[in-house]
């Protein structure tokens, strides 16, 4: 009854600890008191490996050597008891491990030992509980029955731990959908979240091209990454097809002798796959892509390697997350899509107005010209102040063009590794005058990392944010910062929180923006100044934009403007 008592206490433990090791850790170190055991030693799967590794374990002859300890699975001498209980799933008594042929010698003071099974629920080998006493024929039934105890809380953690990892995958996932701006990115954010949360070989996604309606590979991993946008499947083609034209999940172990199996598009050779799991992208009823994992086969006969219920239903809901990503994108396209043939045509009205004032006065002036010419006598005076005046309206015209193609291009970029900290100084110092009033300063913070950016492009948003600020500045300083963006940053500007990014702080001394101009300062034909067409800040936004970036202003009115302009980068080392 007592020996109930403490593995109840021991249970109610092990489910206050909300870290798995620790959990692990004080099961084995239970186990020690309660069958009176020299050593107690856990060995969780390691699925990459097809083995055993010895993870926790408490006792007398614990040491750092053991643990970390690989332990082959198989069913004759070698592996050991761990690794022959691993392999046929059945627990295993040794009363004198003297006369145990599967005995390995672990520990020169075990004379006895227990090593049961742990199993998930489709009966894969999750870990194996071993203890070990100093004396012979140590274990009873009610020892035993104590191991399997601790070994049956084991398995519950174990499995608490796995649901954990699916949970912040999902998590993960469901972040970077509603952060994800392109499909592009949304699949990169996936791959890399399934890579690092969940236990697939390798992932495929295939989307349905609107051209042609085949299912063309728009993310992978391994080797076929390299051919992501050049491939893909028919409907109806091999499985992959066969999932995308029957909108159903599809999961086979051994697919090499499914019928439909067409062993094209692989990210590693055929023979070597173990299970295939495979399951559509439903979009208003509507199959518009495949999401499909593999798991290579294991070198062990006697690792189970297969895909379960339980990894066909996370992965249902990462497509789930995934179709709901894309449709919000989509959407947003279309918006977008709608508001630039908009602007296009608010762009056209405005500019063929002020091009049509320009030419106005140029004609003006033409016909003076005229007017001068047909006079008896030629007015040199006359005619070098038209000269001027055309000059004028000539190089305005100039402007409004530039601006023109510059907010066309803004998008279109050249990308190439450069110093941030240098293009940032360069692009100040190239437009701020030498004779001014306004102080300069700089606080630019060393070691940033290289950035990959389009250099030109970058350098016009930063001067025409200097340029913006000193047309509102007559005096005090003007403040240019370079650091690492804050989270609290990232998260205002609406950004990729997953991301790291660089930042350039521009701010002045001078009235400041009002609270309701702030949204409207970037877009396009906004301006309180008479010169341009207001197109100056609407390009910063698309430069930043087309750079995976965003440009934000964060100044108080009465205090100065202060422009944040951020720019992603490698993580921080």
């Amino acid at each position: 009854m007592g020996s109930l008592r403490s593995l109840t206490e021991l249970s109610l433990q092990v489910n206050r600890e909300p870290s798995t090791h620790e959990a692990l850790q004080l099961l084995c170190a239970g186990a020690v008191a309660l069958t009176r055991s020299r050593n107690v030693l856990l060995a969780r799967m390691n699925d990459e490996l097809g083995a055993m590794i010895l993870t926790h374990g408490a006792g007398k002859d614990i040491s750092d050597e053991i643990l970390g300890k690989l332990i082959k699975l198989g069913a004759k001498q070698g592996g050991g008891i761990v690794g022959y209980v691993a392999a046929k799933g059945a627990s295993y008594v040794a009363a004198n491990v003297d006369e145990e042929p599967l005995y390995q010698d672990l520990f020169s003071s075990s004379k006895s030992e227990v090593a049961i099974p742990i199993q998930d629920r489709f009966g894969r080998i999750r870990a194996v509980l071993n203890v070990e006493s100093d004396q012979p024929d140590w274990y009873g039934e009610e020892e035993v029955d104590i191991a399997e105890g601790v070994a049956a809380l084991a398995g519950h953690v174990i499995a608490r731990a796995a649901l954990r990892d699916q949970t912040d995958a999902l998590i993960e996932i469901s972040t970077a959908v509603e952060q994800a701006t392109t499909e592009d990115e949304l699949l990169e954010q996936l791959l890399r979240i399934a890579d690092d949360k969940l236990r697939f070989t390798s992932c495929a996604i295939f989307l349905r091209s609107a051209a042609d309606g085949s299912f063309v590979l728009r993310a992978a991993t391994g080797i076929l990454a390299d051919r992501v946008g050049l491939v893909g499947y028919e409907p109806g083609d091999g499985l992959t097809g066969w999932v995308a034209r029957e909108a159903t999940p599809l999961r086979l172990n051994q697919p090499q002798t499914d019928p439909r199996w067409r062993g094209r598009l692989l990210e590693i050779p055929g023979e070597q796959i173990a299970s295939y799991l495979a399951v559509p992208v439903i979009s208003r009823g509507d199959c518009i892509g495949v999401v499909r994992v593999i798991r290579r086969a294991s070198e062990n006969p006697y690792h189970d390697n297969r895909f379960t219920e339980d990894d066909q239903r996370i992965l249902g809901a990462i497509a789930e997350e995934v179709a709901y990503g894309l449709e919000g994108i989509r959407a947003m396209r279309r918006i977008i899509s709608i508001e630039r043939m908009a602007a296009w045509g608010e762009l056209s009205a405005k500019s063929s107005h002020m091009i049509g004032n320009r030419v106005f006065a140029i004609q003006g002036d033409a016909n003076e010209i005229g007017h001068l010419l047909g006079e008896p006598e030629l007015d040199r005076k006359a005619l070098q102040d038209v000269h001027g005046s055309l000059r004028v309206q000539i190089s305005r015209l100039e402007e409004i063009l530039q601006e023109f193609r510059d907010f066309v291009s803004a998008t279109q970029l050249s990308k190439a590794p450069a110093d941030f900290n240098a293009i940032v100084r360069e692009a100040v110092e190239e437009v701020f005058p030498r004779r001014t009033p306004v102080r300069l300063v700089f606080r630019l913070t060393a070691d940033l990392p290289q950035v990959v950016l389009d250099a030109a492009k970058f350098r016009r948003a930063v001067s025409e944010i200097v340029e913006n600020s000193l047309n509102f500045v007559e005096e005090g300083e003007l403040t240019v910062t370079t650091d690492w963006a804050n989270a609290e940053v990232v998260a205002q500007a609406r950004l990729d929180r997953s991301r790291k990014y660089v930042e350039v702080v521009i701010e002045d001394q001078g009235p400041g923006i009002e609270f309701e101009r702030k949204n409207l300062i970037f877009t396009p034909f906004y301006s309180s100044r008479v010169k341009g067409m207001g197109l100056g800040l609407s390009i910063v936004k698309g430069i930043l934009e087309a750079h995976g970036g965003q440009v934000i202003e964060s100044g108080v009115q009465g205090k100065g403007a202060r422009f944040v302009m951020l720019v992603p980068c490698q993580a921080r080392p």
